[in-house]
């Protein structure tokens, strides 16, 4: 799953149903909106294909839309934006019995 960051306009335009266009990525896709025109998503879609689905959907509101792939994260976020980006814990590789 990528973590990707979604930037649009200033917020001015009640219309955009953002839950509503998380609903057209794929099935996975999860979104954390921190003031209304920017937004951490994960989905499995590359960025310009969220770029281009969201221009579909919002029209000239997007600014841009870029992949996070740092692994290091720092900041003074609610706990809820932390559990939103951190990646799951993976289970540690079993060592072959044979070792």
């Amino acid at each position: 799953m990528k973590l990707l960051l979604l930037v649009f306009d200033d917020g001015s335009n009640p219309d955009i149903n953002l839950q509503g266009f998380v609903e057209t990525l794929d099935s996975g896709a999860e979104m954390y909106t921190l003031d209304g025109h920017v937004c951490f998503l994960k989905s499995e879609l590359s960025a310009s294909e969220i770029s281009t689905r969201f221009l579909q959907f919002a029209g000239s509101s997007l600014f841009f839309v870029t992949e996070l792939n740092a692994s290091d994260y720092a900041g003074r976020m609610l706990g809820a934006f932390w559990e939103f980006i951190k990646e799951p814990e993976k289970e540690p590789a079993l060592e072959s019995a044979a070792e």
